[in-house]
């Protein structure tokens, strides 16, 4: 809930040319500010900006969580396993369930956290 973080995420959906999910609309940063979540198609593919969340899917954890990996010399960070596994299981769409039967077959057992809302 930041005016400098709505202009970052404003300018980040330029770069990426992104517009939002499904209906093709560009986003400006009113529609940024007043957004709890936003899904946009972008040339990067689809990326969902949510903000604030509690423990264990607010950003801090997640951050401190993420997996750091470089590609073509080129460092990023990923969402770690538990994270992702939290996501989808609030998310709780079809393919959503269908992704987590595919990461439980590749990974075995899956880490479970308790989701406020979900699981409380």
């Amino acid at each position: 809930m930041d005016p400098d973080a709505d202009a970052a995420i404003a300018r980040f959906f330029e770069l990426s040319e992104a517009r939002r999910y499904p209906d093709g609309k560009q986003l400006n940063e009113g529609d940024i500010r007043d957004a709890h979540h936003l899904r946009v198609e972008s040339r990067h593919g689809v990326i969902d900006i949510m903000r604030g969340g509690l423990p264990p899917l607010d950003y801090e954890t997640a951050s401190a969580r993420a997996v750091e990996a470089t590609w073509r010399d080129q460092p990023f960070r990923v969402a770690a396993l538990r994270t992702l596994v939290g996501f989808k299981r609030l998310a709780g769409r079809g393919q959503d369930r269908v992704d987590l039967e595919n990461l439980e077959n590749a990974n075995g057992e899956l880490p479970i956290d308790e989701i406020p809302g979900l699981d409380t």
